[in-house]
């Protein structure tokens, strides 16, 4: 015969290991950790990608255009 907790779903992390019952009712999954983890997320690639226009944007303008005509020149002998 099985008990109570035998017959209960088995929760598992994002790693797919099981997790202890206890473990799992502890970390509800609401829709508000969502959406935080959402607007985290939106706010990480914006910064990252003002933080690559930057970069691009300051760049040593005469080197990049040297690396891009070398890059067009080795695609064209293709």
């Amino acid at each position: 015969m099985r008990s109570v907790s035998e017959t209960q779903a088995t929760a598992f992390d994002p790693f797919g290991e099981p997790v202890a019952d206890g473990v799992a009712r502890a970390c509800p999954d609401a829709a508000g950790d969502r959406t935080a983890r959402r607007v985290g997320g939106a706010v990480f690639w914006a910064l990252a990608l003002a933080i690559l226009a930057g970069r691009v944007y300051a760049y040593d303008l005469p080197a990049v255009q040297h690396v891009a005509a070398h890059a067009a020149q080795v695609l064209a002998l293709r």
